[in-house]
């Protein structure tokens, strides 16, 4: 092996381009401490110095240190480009999920009678009364996108929907999630008698929360499979200056006062519904303020839990799902059931999924669902961060599209990847809240449903817990 000394000086040029191409992209992540960026700058020179001074001594017996400190420069090179290919994807995908806008698209229907001779909208005048669902998303935009018509604002759809299947030439202007959720969740309206007349899209272009705090909450919602309506329900209170996080799970029956449209419903209900709208309501509830949202799809669960290998889960029951190993649809007919023992084992994503679906098989119901889909999502996040998780990160990566989204900003992302780092384990506080079991008028206002009533001992046992966390310094 003979290398000129200007192959040598080229060599070492590129090894050290590559090194500082690393450095910048660790700069510009921005989750290393400090003392551990000084380290890798360190580490970084003195690989490229080491080779560098073995490759140019000068006297013709030390050929092969100078073959030695070639390979170093090769060894040098290939870390760091595996090192800048796993930083650069993680640089990519913290920008695309936490920097920017935020772009909502929420899908439209007109709704007539079914009787109504109208099929379209074409013969509309500025006469026409089209009520509409004040609470819907983007509902502005909406009005606007539609037309010029004599719009008459409704906080009850049930009532509307009676009245315009009672008469021609009235008609409803309502988002499809909460025009869907009426029917998925109620039994009060046969679909047949209505038609959608028109269907349209507005997108909302809405600024990131900017906010960068070293103390706050994060409302945490999970989606059904029909994206509208909230299963799970988590508070997570954190504190990067203490290291601890407090996790405060509520039960998706929890029947709350919601400021927004001056009544109370369930937290499921509210899922049809702006996230703003339940983080103003639990934020009444307890009394703190909840600094960003993060809203997770169900049906991208079970790839997450596949791509990272698997989740461990400790059961404290031994049970059989009601539900069966399918996803994206409640028809249990198309699975089998799990039978879940007492005790710890890794589980798959469709068995993951099931277990955070399941709640009719626990004495306590949906409280010990909550309690188990914390677990599910503390034993996901310890997964991610595990070495383990390298030899497929590109794909762990691409399982998290979809999965949820957030106003988070990078820079709030980045301190917590860096507090992390920094050394010390953070602290876990697992709490839940509880309730009665009864019954109030729920899904948006429009009949009797099984609801459960807050048990404010234990909501403001948990207020103070995370008030009290909050506040330390």
């Amino acid at each position: 092996m003979k290398l000129g000394k200007i192959s040598r000086n080229i060599i070492g040029l590129i090894a050290t381009i590559l090194a500082a191409i690393t450095i910048f992209i660790i700069i510009d992540l921005n989750v290393l401490p400090n003392k551990y960026l000084m380290i890798v700058i360190g580490l970084e020179v003195i690989v490229l110095l080491i080779p560098f001074i073995l490759v140019n001594l000068k006297k013709h017996h030390f050929k092969k240190t100078k073959i030695f400190g070639i390979i170093l420069f090769i060894l040098s090179m290939i870390a760091n480009l595996v090192a800048s290919y796993y930083l650069h994807n993680t640089n990519k995908f913290i920008n695309e999920g936490f920097t920017g806008t935020i772009t909502v698209n929420t899908k439209y229907y007109v709704v007539a009678s079914a009787k109504d001779t109208a099929n379209d909208t074409s013969n509309f005048t500025k006469d026409t009364n089209i009520y509409y669902y004040k609470y819907s998303r983007s509902i502005d935009k909406a009005k606007e996108e539609l037309g010029d018509y004599k719009y008459i604002d409704t906080d009850d759809v049930s009532k509307t929907l009676w009245q315009i299947d009672a008469s021609k030439n009235e008609y409803l202007l309502i988002a499809e999630g909460n025009y869907k959720y009426l029917f998925d969740s109620t039994n009060m309206f046969d679909e047949s008698s209505f038609k959608i007349i028109k269907e349209f899209t507005v997108s909302e272009i809405i600024p990131r929360n900017d906010k960068i705090k070293d103390v706050y909450t994060i409302y945490i919602a999970g989606l059904d499979f029909t994206g509208i309506m909230r299963d799970f329900n988590m508070l997570a209170t954190v504190n990067t200056k203490t290291k601890k996080v407090v996790l405060t799970s509520i039960p998706r029956d929890y029947y709350i006062d919601v400021p927004a449209y001056n009544m109370k419903d369930t937290l499921m209900a509210l899922g049809s519904l702006d996230s703003e709208v339940s983080k103003e309501a639990l934020e009444k509830l307890f009394d703190v303020e909840i600094d960003y949202t993060v809203n997770l799809n169900t049906n991208n669960l079970v790839d997450v839990v596949d791509k990272v290998g698997g989740i461990e889960f400790c059961s404290d029951y031994d049970f059989i799902t009601n539900h069966a190993l399918v996803k994206g649809t409640y028809d249990d007919t198309k699975g089998s059931k799990l039978h879940v023992t007492k005790g710890c084992k890794t589980y798959n994503g469709i068995e993951t999924l099931a277990i955070a679906r399941e709640r009719m098989a626990f004495p306590g119901r949906d409280r010990v669902r909550q309690q188990n889909c914390r677990k599910i999502a503390i034993a996901i996040a310890k997964k991610v961060v595990s070495t383990s998780t390298l030899t497929n990160y590109n794909e762990v990566l691409k399982s998290f599209d979809g999965l949820y989204e957030t106003d988070m900003n990078k820079k709030v992302i980045t301190n917590l990847f860096k507090s992390v780092l920094e050394g010390q384990n953070y602290q876990i506080i697992e709490q839940s809240v509880d309730g009665s079991d009864s019954v109030g008028v729920g899904h948006l206002g429009t009949q009797d449903t099984w609801t459960m009533t807050p048990d404010m001992k234990t909501v403001n046992a948990a207020s103070k817990k995370m008030k009290t966390v909050i506040a330390e310094k």
